[in-house]
């Protein structure tokens, strides 16, 4: 007699309806020349006892892949982590593989569980789209360190540049390009007083933005940009508060460098808020820039989903109406940045103070 507390296996199924084991898996796998009447009887008893059939087991055993990617996300607020996932989505049912997406909102202990579960549970493989910076470690695990999954490991993709390892593909954009162009930008159209703001102490690529536009202004004693620097804008609305503090003071840049589309949306509210329109280039594009005439720079997505899914679903072959993707621009999986030009990064200082 099966205990109410077992775990039912294709065994008890197999006693419980009084055929061989052989039987019953023939019958739950869907196999064809079975009498009906024989697949009534474990069809009741795999119902009774709560049996389900260990899918990613079955697919071991064949040689096939599972089709669910875990998909880590840490913000469905941050239009570029939405788009990237959008993009990823239609990528990956191209393959036949399908997203299973987890929110982690900041908790790196949800990450890591849903991390083990993606481990030991039916997945193929895990895209890391944005990462806590205290999880980073697991997927090192979780790889195995190994660009080809073993037994309890999976296919590791990150498309953030905080993930990386052994085992680990990271696709991620140049963002030390993207903070170098934003800079460009405003200093050629005459810009000497350069707000940026960002959020530096959380995310790596906001590091590497920054480091970009370091690279352009740390030498050029002519523009101020170091007293207007504000890594303190950690959401949309503290992005909103520091550049209206920014704009109020007597000394308001004439130009802004926003790190995020989050923050270029909170720096918008503020501008709103105040009637003040400084010059802006913002990173990362975001819905609604275009009616805003808001000048961004901003990662290839298309190219990064499409490099990603190549590497998760193993098929090297360039996607339906991908060109010539992915543009990678260098060995270490970085892709290309542009400039989209809409108006507000090609104000000069008088036109932004004038209006």
């Amino acid at each position: 007699m099966v205990k109410q507390h077992d775990r039912p296996t294709l065994a008890t199924v197999a006693e419980r309806a009084g055929v061989s084991i052989k039987t019953a898996s023939r019958v739950l796998n869907g196999e064809k020349h079975v009498a009906s009447a024989t697949a009534a009887k474990v069809e009741t008893a795999a119902a009774e006892l709560g049996f389900r059939l260990n899918s990613a087991a079955r697919r071991l055993r064949e040689g096939s892949r599972s089709p669910y990617i875990g998909v880590v996300l840490s913000d469905m607020d941050d239009p570029l982590q939405v788009r990237i996932l959008a993009r990823l989505e239609r990528d990956l049912a191209v393959h036949g593989l399908r997203p299973v997406v987890t929110v982690t909102g900041g908790d790196p202990e949800l990450e890591r569980a849903f991390v083990d579960d993606c481990r030991g549970g039916d997945m193929s493989g895990i895209c890391v789209v944005c990462s806590q910076p205290e999880s980073a470690d697991i997927y090192a695990q979780a790889s195995g360190g190994s660009s080809s999954a073993g037994t309890g490991e999976v296919a590791v993709v990150s498309l953030d540049p905080a993930v990386a390892g052994p085992g680990i593909t990271t696709i991620a954009a140049d963002d030390v390009a993207a903070g170098r162009r934003a800079a460009e930008q405003l200093v050629r159209h005459g810009h000497i007083s350069i707000g940026v703001i960002g959020d530096r102490a959380l995310i790596e690529s906001q590091v590497r933005r920054l480091a970009g536009i370091r690279e352009v202004l740390a030498d050029r004693r002519d523009i101020g940009w170091r007293a207007y620097l504000d890594e303190g804008a950690h959401d949309q609305s503290s992005a909103k508060n520091v550049v209206a503090a920014l704009l109020g003071s007597r000394a308001a840049p004439t130009a802004l460098i926003t790190l995020s589309a989050t923050v270029t949306m909170g720096a918008i509210d503020a501008s709103r808020r105040l009637d003040q329109w400084p010059a802006v280039v913002g990173i990362d594009d975001f819905p609604g820039a275009d009616l805003l005439d808001v000048t961004v720079v901003d990662p290839d997505v298309d190219a990064m989903s499409a490099e990603a899914v190549r590497v998760l679903s193993g098929d090297r072959r360039p996607l339906p109406g991908a060109g010539s993707i992915p543009l990678l621009t260098s060995q270490d999986g970085l892709t290309r940045v542009r400039l989209i030009r809409r108006g507000s990064g090609e104000e000069s200082p008088r036109q932004a103070t004038g209006r």
